[in-house]
């Protein structure tokens, strides 16, 4: 499980279970994060081994207008404004926050000039 986002200039919260709606099982274990003041969101890791990030920008744009620029190992399943859902993997995470971190700080550097 996902532990340490620290050596991204992230944080994370701690894993919590979720349902589909009060007592039911959970389906689900999730936990909030935020790497530096670029983005924050969470990993939603279910039973079954499927892990999806949600990435909420906090640079204003819209992630469905970019997706195809962004190369990261995971898919994109989701992208609408400043939010976007990928599938990816525990083996590739690191990477693929890594690879948003630095796609997020070239659209920001980019603004200020």
């Amino acid at each position: 499980m996902i532990q340490d986002i620290s050596k991204l200039g992230g944080e994370m919260g701690p894993w919590k279970d979720v349902s589909e709606r009060p007592g039911k099982e959970p389906f689900a274990k999730e936990a909030e994060y935020k790497i530096d003041d670029l983005f924050w969101g969470k990993f939603h890791l279910r039973n079954t081994g499927e892990l999806y990030v949600l990435v909420i920008s906090k640079i204003p744009f819209n992630w469905k207008e970019r997706v195809k620029d962004l190369k990261i190992y995971g898919e994109v399943v989701d992208a609408a404004g400043g939010i976007m859902w990928i599938a990816t993997d525990e083996a590739h995470i690191e990477s693929d926050l890594n690879a948003i971190k630095e796609y997020l700080m070239k659209i920001k550097d980019s603004s200020k000039k």
